[in-house]
């Protein structure tokens, strides 16, 4: 068994293809995520029309998010879910072929039910004649998504949201899900090409890992995840980089940016087992929902602890956006210049 260099942003967002070919296909390293957009579109688009049309969303979703960052947190979700709306627009565009001439629907619903536990989203169904951003953009974060209506619990959504799961698990009284990998490694042997990750776990957490589809072992003390592909020939390709990738996803693997690069979990949990992007991307159209038509139920629908849990999705998860859906469209790690 060899080891093998990891690049093509493996093993979080690795593509068959690359939209547009930047940086040798290595990470990315961004100060202004804004500026690097205006970059992307041009660079990606050869259609004058096209180019304008997405230049007008870059500028919309620019526009809401510095706006959001400034305001007070009960106007901040609506002014971010915006800025989303607007921003995948702009990253279905560049995954498809929709274009300036349908009608863009935002393709989700809510239902506050009065109460946070009991409050519901659907992603609704695909359309041929319009655009379901939603239903187009979750697709691309989790390609297993159903075509139809989909109802989810939101607070059940968010238990997979990593950047806040330790508040939703002391808030609500319940144990952690998330497993760390602690390191993981890339081997070849013969046709197979190999993921191995070491855990930081214990033996009890094994058969919940296992239950949710992980090959795990245990290995001189150590507790390993692997997954594996069969190449068509020896030498690895960008697409055996992209189908591991995508095995190792279809698994569940969580993930969030911080100063050190990117920090990778698995998760015991059955539940709600969507991708950090697309639970991201869904909350903040419910909380955007609740600001635009309820505003002043926001101290009833949430209780004290929730509304802390709320300020602490609306403080740490835009950003987690912003980075991990340019880094998933473009099939490359991009992380923030943190000195600047």
């Amino acid at each position: 068994m060899v080891e093998v260099e990891m690049k093509y942003g493996f093993p979080l967002f690795s593509k068959p293809t690359s939209i547009v070919n930047l940086g040798k296909n290595e990470k990315l390293v961004i100060s202004d995520i804004w500026a690097f957009w205006d970059y992307v579109v041009k660079k990606a688009t050869i259609d004058r029309k096209k180019e304008n049309f997405l230049k007008s969303l870059l500028e919309q979703a620019k526009h809401f998010y510095l706006t959001a960052e400034k305001s007070p947190i009960k106007s901040q979700p609506l002014l971010y879910y915006y800025s989303f709306l607007n921003l995948s627009k702009i990253l279905i565009n560049l995954s498809g072929s929709h274009g300036l001439r349908k009608m863009y629907m935002h393709g989700m619903s809510e239902n506050h039910n009065n109460k946070f536990f009991s409050s519901t989203i659907t992603k609704q169904k695909q359309k041929t004649q319009v655009v379901q951003v939603a239903h187009e953009l979750v697709s691309i974060f989790d390609p297993t998504t159903p075509t139809g209506d989909v109802t989810l619990n939101v607070r059940e959504l968010l238990n997979h949201c990593v950047g806040v799961h330790r508040a939703y698990s002391e808030i609500y009284s319940q144990p952690e899900v998330f497993v760390k990998i602690k390191n993981y490694k890339l081997f070849k042997s013969g046709l197979e090409l190999i993921f191995k990750a070491e855990l930081q776990t214990t033996n009890e957490e094994i058969p919940k890992l296992t239950a949710c589809g992980y090959t795990i072992t245990n290995e001189d003390d150590k507790i390993f995840y692997s997954e594996k592909i069969t190449m068509p020939r020896y030498a690895p390709t960008r697409k055996d980089y992209a189908d591991l990738s995508l095995a190792i996803k279809n698994k569940g693997i969580w993930y969030f940016i911080g100063s050190n690069g990117y920090t990778t979990y698995l998760s015991n949990s059955s539940t709600g087992r969507y991708s950090q992007e697309s639970i991201i991307y869904m909350v903040m159209f419910y909380l955007g929902s609740i600001t635009r038509y309820h505003p002043y139920m926001f101290d009833e629908i949430f209780s004290d602890k929730e509304q802390w849990l709320m300020s602490e999705f609306l403080s740490t998860q835009p950003k987690q956006f912003l980075y991990l859906s340019t880094a998933r469209i473009l099939g490359q790690s991009v992380l923030r210049a943190y000195a600047s």
